[in-house]
């Protein structure tokens, strides 16, 4: 697209007041004819290396694995960092009409695997109070079923029911979302879906509207319709949904349900349940007695405040997190659970509030000797700002670009509308800083030498002119930017490296065809070293961003791919046009040898080096398009954020969600954070500062 907008740009500009001596016309229009079809090349090698032969076995195996490893850790940091988890039991509450057969009256945790596996046919739909472990549950459900995979089963993939776009088929999302999380080529995952290997496993239906009501135009609503749409031959296909039990039932009472599926529904935590899963994660019996008002509490007045609050795994988790932390120094625990049964704490709420205002700087505290990298303080104003731009999401239904804005994901390059449409208008105000400073140091002298710094010179001034416009609307771009990757160099794995040849044999075509179009211009030695360069440009460029399949994304590398992409395509199309211009400058100096000599010896290395400059600011500023390549538009939208958000949000703001992560305050869907509860968003949304401590 870049060298189609420069050609117009030269046959605009430029021909016009050529003559027949400066340069032939009608060979002119012959190249220009050429070069787009050099351009149409080029795109045909990006799309001949992305469709090969899928083996759907084979990718069905790789996908089973990837998810494993993914659900695995993902188990591991809703658990707290722990093995243990609370088996909490289910019972079979059947809609009016239209359920799954083989449903038992009953089950728990532990048994959920082959619970699902009785039904017919295999759909199941998972509510509870908030709190209760639904995901837990659900996450427990998939890895059941992938340690027991046989090789026709269809793999489990979790996704954020709040990442459905109203109106798309359920076939799109599944692809969409392969393509996203775990870095599949669209077509693979297309192919995955259309056979069956994929079971959507859709957690937070509840999360989808902000009326606690949802009726029967409301997204949830929509997505459930969209659901039982979705076949699998004659049957509806397999399904795994989790709803608080609320808002599942406000739906049913709207002839709206998950239909042909057994429902389930998580019961309270019982007080021996309780008692076991206190006694795995506190370990020996002195430290039990500190915990014993607590427990006897639980145990013995299933009616008071304390009972009420602690009734199910997250709160439980929660006060023990909170509770079992000890003085890094002396080993002295810090807090006494007996304060949960004091007078002050009279209600389940206020013991939920003081619960949380203390799970922060719970987590945050040094373990052993160091200190963590992040003070509480700031910890809580940081996840307040995000939490609060989520609610405030929820709150008022608003939509951008055609699309509602989420109340629960937090997707690093689409987080740019928390500062409104600043970081768009600062990405194309760096883009043309940059790009000005380029043509003032370009037309000044500084960095081109001989006759190509006169500014005079049409070409040039139609070159720098297209680039510079284009960059500056690049920057702008989509609403919604999709963001690149750079897989071949993260991972060379055979299958990368056969994508680079395709890239550069595609580049060879492409260089070729640029090499008639500049030769039958403007002459032997620049149209020949202008196809080399064009070949490994184009090679390289196609090859380095091929899609390569790596297994489930971190949600930062997202962002961070595509700025590395748009580094990459900036950096090539810099170095091309400076090669490029270093050349037709040294070619200006008369004898074909010595012209040659001088371009290599003092063109090219001062124009190389130009180039890298360029490159780096272009893919930096606004990204890079280089034939037909969108590049670093979403990670350039995400840094533009970053500095719009100084002082609210830390400068590396995909390090601190890692961290808050690996803490335990964040989880993880996909590629979108989300916080590790939805009462700890509300929670910090509601008290942007620390709040004042109540104890009993």
């Amino acid at each position: 697209m870049t060298l189609v907008v420069v050609a117009a740009a030269v046959g605009i500009l430029g021909l016009p007041g050529a003559t027949w001596g400066d340069v032939d016309p009608a060979s002119a229009i012959i190249a220009l004819a050429a070069l787009a079809v050099a351009v149409w090349a080029g795109r045909q090698a990006v799309l001949a290396q992305r469709y090969t032969d899928i083996d759907v076995n084979a990718w069905s195996r790789w996908l089973a694995d990837a998810v494993l490893e993914a659900e695995t850790q993902a188990r591991h940091q809703m658990l707290g960092r722990a093995d243990k988890t609370i088996n909490v039991d289910f019972v079979f509450r059947p809609a009016p009409a239209h359920n799954a057969a083989g449903a038992p009256a009953a089950g728990s945790l532990q048994e959920v695997a082959a619970y699902y596996r009785e039904l017919r046919p295999r759909r199941l739909v998972i509510t509870g109070a908030p709190g209760a472990g639904k995901t837990v549950l659900a996450v427990e459900l998939m890895l059941g079923l992938l340690t027991r995979r046989q090789p026709d089963d269809p793999i489990p993939v979790r996704l954020s029911a709040a990442s459905w776009d109203p109106g798309t088929r359920v076939r799109d999302w599944l692809t969409g979302h392969l393509a996203r999380a775990y870095r599949m080529a669209p077509r693979t995952a297309a192919a995955l879906v259309a056979a069956g290997r994929v079971l959507p496993v859709v957690d937070g239906l509840d999360e989808m509207d902000t009326d606690p009501e949802p009726g029967y135009t409301s997204r949830a609503a929509q997505a459930l319709q969209a659901l039982n749409d979705y076949q699998r031959g004659q049957e509806k296909a397999e399904l795994v949904l989790t709803c608080r039990t609320g808002q599942y039932n406000a739906l049913t009472r709207t002839e709206v349900w998950a239909e042909n599926a057994a429902r389930v529904e998580i019961t309270p935590l019982s007080a021996s349940k309780a008692l076991t899963f206190t006694e795995c994660r506190v370990g020996s019996n002195q430290n039990m007695d500190r915990w014993r008002d607590v427990l006897d509490a639980i145990d013995f007045r299933p009616e008071a405040p304390l009972s009420r609050a602690l009734d199910s795994p997250w709160r439980l988790t929660m006060a023990i997190t909170v509770y079992e932390q000890r003085d890094p120094a002396t080993g002295r625990y810090l807090r006494d659970p007996a304060e949960l049964a004091g007078p002050v704490l009279d209600h389940p709420d206020k013991i939920r509030d003081h619960l949380l205002a203390l799970y922060i700087p719970a987590v945050t505290a040094p373990r052993g000797h160091s200190a963590g990298p992040y003070r509480p303080e700031k910890v809580h104003a940081w996840l307040a700002v995000l939490a609060t731009y989520l609610d405030t999401n929820a709150g008022t239904g608003r939509t951008v670009g055609g699309r509602p804005l989420s109340s629960t994901d937090i997707i690093l390059h689409e987080l740019w509308p928390l500062a409104g449409n600043r970081p768009r208008f600062l990405a194309i105000a760096l883009t043309a800083i940059v790009w000005l400073t380029i043509v003032w140091l370009a037309f000044g002298g500084a960095l081109l030498p001989g006759g190509m710094a006169n500014s005079s010179n049409p070409y040039l001034v139609a070159i720098f002119i297209a680039v510079g416009v284009y960059m500056c609307f690049s920057a702008w771009g989509p609403t919604w930017p999709k963001p690149s990757r750079l897989g071949t160099l993260r991972r060379p794995t055979s299958k990368g490296w056969k994508g680079l040849g395709a890239g550069l044999r595609g580049g060879l075509a492409t260089g070729l065809l640029a090499w008639l179009a500049i030769e039958l211009t403007f002459g032997l030695w620049l149209g020949v070293a202008a196809g080399v360069i064009t070949a490994l440009t184009v090679g390289l460029t196609v090859g380095l961003t091929a899609p390569a399949a790596e297994g489930a994304t971190n949600p930062r590398d997202v962002v961070r791919s595509d700025i590395e992409v748009g580094l990459t395509a900036g950096l090539a199309f810099g170095l091309m046009a400076a090669a490029a211009v270093g050349l037709w400058s040294s070619l200006q100096g008369g004898a074909a040898l010595v012209a040659i000599a001088y371009g290599v010896a003092v063109g090219l290395a001062i124009n190389l080096a130009a180039g890298v400059t360029f490159g780096l600011a272009a893919g930096l500023a606004g990204g890079s398009v280089t034939f037909g390549l969108a590049a670093g538009i979403a990670g350039t939208r995400y840094l533009a954020l970053l500095l719009c958000t100084r002082g609210r949000l830390p400068l590396r703001l995909g390090g601190f969600l890692q961290w808050c992560y690996h803490a335990g305050l964040i989880r993880t869907a996909g590629i979108a954070y989300q916080f590790r509860h939805r009462e700890l968003q509300d929670y910090l949304a509601r008290h942007p500062v620390p709040q004042p401590l109540q104890s009993g």
